[in-house]
């Protein structure tokens, strides 16, 4: 999709303190041999918020950033990859009422459930949505998560290389702001959505602690045997895909391109999932900044834009690519240009 005087304004996130990943090799949480390919310094931690508690700071922040008030906003969409604190509850409506109240009486607050491509595949539908109706200024995105347990291993309940941290991210998409949306697409691969599900029976309640390794075995010994390529060829083509397709629409190259925020996965993963089927340098990646942060869900992305623009590390001019990965499977990319040096800004 083709984006014409859609913006990208006041990205802004919620991270709670981190914590030294050596405390967790030494406590034996998180294997060393891990820690050696991954190369995580630090993981965020929340102790005291819920996830929507973070998420309503978050949005909060970026409603200030952007100089949007809540009666400006049309749509509010929420992200998250898992338990938001609570069953049978939206979390959207909470955020919505927090943040915007009676003022956003006819803004429509919705869940999103993309897992960690949710927050860039919210911003696909909020560009849709004001596209549609030029009346509607502005659309509000935020995801938060909080990987605790017992439900939730956040150092050994998914593949090695994958390290979850907590925390939450916010956005604004209308009609200005400091980074133009040029294109965005999404790719769905769900042939895969089995990796995810393995072959644990539907259960009739939550609670179950997630096994993301046992899953994907299941899956390996089943369904990945009528798969037509690999898994490995599968999720790289979708990767691929999505960002050839966003760029096309833009009317870019790779090598145009600055910056590129991809999910905080480890460096060995990242080096070899992410960055060189694309043929890309891990330096012109958030790297250094996610390795620091641990994955934080579907807050990536909005989180890394954030810590872009708060640094210093982008200008005007600058071409930026966020790009979202999550199970199911889905590849959503989204094409920026920016345009100014935001005043809350380095």
């Amino acid at each position: 999709m083709r984006c014409d005087g859609l913006f990208l304004n006041g990205p802004a996130h919620r991270l709670p303190a981190p914590v030294d990943v050596a405390e967790a090799v030494a406590d034996g949480r998180y294997d060393p041999a891990d820690l050696a390919a991954d190369e995580y310094a630090s993981i965020t931690v929340a102790t005291d918020e819920a996830p929507p508690e973070m998420a309503v700071a978050a949005a909060r922040l970026a409603l200030s950033r952007a100089g949007t008030p809540p009666s400006g906003i049309a749509l509010l969409l929420h992200a998250s990859t898992w338990f938001q604190g609570l069953d049978y509850w939206p979390t959207a409506s909470y955020v919505h009422r927090e943040v915007l109240g009676e003022d956003g009486r006819y803004a429509p607050a919705l869940d999103v459930q993309q897992m960690c491509a949710g927050a860039i595949g919210a911003i696909e539908l909020a560009a849709s949505y004001l596209t549609a109706d030029a009346s509607r200024r502005c659309a509000l995105v935020t995801t938060a998560d909080r990987f605790g347990g017992p439900g939730f291993d956040r150092w050994r309940a998914d593949v090695p290389g994958l390290v979850y941290g907590d925390g939450a991210a916010a956005v604004v998409v209308g009609r200005e702001g400091f980074a133009r949306l040029l294109s965005v697409s999404t790719v769905v691969d769900t042939a895969l959505e089995g990796m995810y599900r393995g072959d644990e029976p539907f259960a009739t309640a939550p609670g179950r602690t997630v096994d993301v390794r046992t899953r994907r075995a299941a899956f390996a010994a089943a369904d990945a045997r009528r798969l037509v390529g690999s898994v490995r060829e599968r999720t790289t083509a979708g990767l691929t895909e999505a960002v050839a397709r966003t760029l096309e629409e833009a009317g870019l190259k790779l090598g145009d391109v600055a910056r590129v925020v991809f999910p905080n996965v480890g460096l060995r993963v990242l080096r070899t999932g992410y960055a060189e089927p694309l043929g890309l340098d891990v330096a012109r990646t958030t790297w250094d900044w996610g390795r620091r942060t641990g994955h934080i869900g579907a807050a990536d992305q909005l989180a890394g834009l954030a810590h872009l623009a708060e640094s210093g590390q982008v200008k005007p001019g600058d071409l930026v690519l966020l790009v979202g990965i999550g199970a199911g499977f889905a590849w959503t990319c989204a094409a920026l240009e920016i345009t100014a040096r935001p005043d809350w800004g380095a």
